[in-house]
């Protein structure tokens, strides 16, 4: 990216206060992928910023690219829809912020990906309207890993690549993929798993938010997707993430 004026549509996925008045951003941006800036004074301005800049924030960003810097300095920010509803109930609230924090996770600065604006997009209107169950996560996790180039392999063994039709199989997240009963012998952190749930997960992968929205997969899809991905992201990003740590706090304390 050149030095110079930009704008367009962003995601706002993390903002941290920093010195006395200002704040350090992360952005979801449709043309120039993920972006740290700097909102100068943003705390104290009651006209420029107040209520744009918060996680969740869908805005019309200005900003100013300089060479020398890694942070682009926020000039403006337009609100275009606040997400509120997601923010009215806890369990709403911590769903949308995983999906912040995951897109924020597996994407790199300056990587341009339209995709996974849009995705990110699409599937917080999706919360927001409640036109998606419990898959809605796993489904926007199994998207992300496609589009970002993390996918695994779901079409057979990924070791022997025989078909896994009919058998017994197990998920590697150290091999990335499915591993038959034969192929499995002698691994560790194997995940049992049934060929529906490979299926579905391999379908949900190619599907945009509107075929997604069909779809009414089981418990037993639920159950095991959740553990698979999240051994998966796990592995890739070397971490787990904080909001699923919250998660799973909250699933406890309701339970």
């Amino acid at each position: 990216m050149k030095r110079g004026l930009y704008r367009g549509r962003a995601v706002v996925l993390n903002s941290l206060d920093y010195g006395e008045s200002d704040r350090i951003l992360t952005f979801c941006t449709l043309e120039h992928g993920k972006l740290r800036g700097i909102a100068k004074g943003a705390r104290r301005s009651r006209k420029r910023f107040v209520g744009n800049l918060d996680p969740l924030s869908h805005i019309d960003l200005i900003f100013f690219h300089n060479d020398g810097s890694d942070l682009v300095r926020v000039e403006d920010a337009k609100l275009a829809d606040a997400f509120a509803p997601l923010k009215a109930d806890i369990e709403s609230l911590a769903d949308s912020c995983y999906l912040l924090e995951l897109t924020s996770e597996m994407t790199r600065e300056g990587q341009s990906l339209p995709a996974v604006y849009h995705l990110l997009v699409e599937f917080l209107k999706m919360l927001e309207a409640k036109s998606i169950g419990q898959e809605a996560l796993r489904f926007f996790e199994i998207r992300l890993l496609a589009i970002t180039g993390y996918l695994p392999h779901l079409g057979g063994c990924v070791s022997c690549r025989e078909k896994t039709d009919g058998q017994r199989i197990y998920f590697s997240s150290e091999r990335g993929g499915l591993v038959c009963r034969r192929c499995s012998s002698g691994l560790i952190g194997l995940i049992p798993l049934s060929p529906g749930t490979a299926g579905l997960l391999s379908m949900a992968a190619r599907l945009d938010g509107e075929k997604l929205k069909r779809l009414k997969p089981g418990q037993a899809f639920l159950d095991e997707s959740e553990r698979l991905l999240y051994d998966f992201i796990k592995f890739q990003i070397g971490k787990e993430l904080k909001t699923r740590r919250f998660m799973i706090k909250l699933k406890s304390a309701w339970a």
